[in-house]
C-alpha cells in the first residue's frame, strides 16, 4: 500500500483533460445526429448533447473562476487586425 497522500496530477491538468474529452465527445455526438436516419435515436441524441452541453459550460466555468482560462476562446478580429497593420 503506498504511503502518498499528494496527487500525482495537477487540478488543471484534470481539468484540461475533462474538457478536452467532453469537447470530443460533442464532435461524436454531433456526427451521430447527423447520421443517424432513425427519428427516436435522433431525439435521443439531441438530449443527450444538451446534457453534455451544459456539463462543458460548467467545466469552462471552473476554469474561469480558477483563472486557468481567462475567456473562452473566440474568432480573430480581422478588420481590428487589419486596422493595425495599415499604421
Amino acid at each position: 500500500m503506498l504511503e502518498s497522500t499528494t496527487a500525482p496530477f495537477s487540478d488543471k491538468l484534470m481539468m484540461f483533460q475533462v474538457s478536452l474529452l467532453t469537447g470530443i465527445s460533442l464532435g461524436y455526438y454531433g456526427v451521430a445526429l447527423g447520421t443517424v436516419s432513425r427519428r427516436d435515436l435522433s431525439a435521443k441524441f439531441m438530449r443527450i448533447l444538451t446534457e453534455t452541453l451544459q456539463y462543458a459550460e460548467d467545466g469552462a466555468n471552473i476554469l474561469i473562476d480558477h483563472n486557468w482560462m481567462e475567456k473562452p476562446p473566440s474568432s480573430i478580429d480581422h478588420i481590428d487586425m487589419a486596422k493595425k497593420n495599415k499604421n
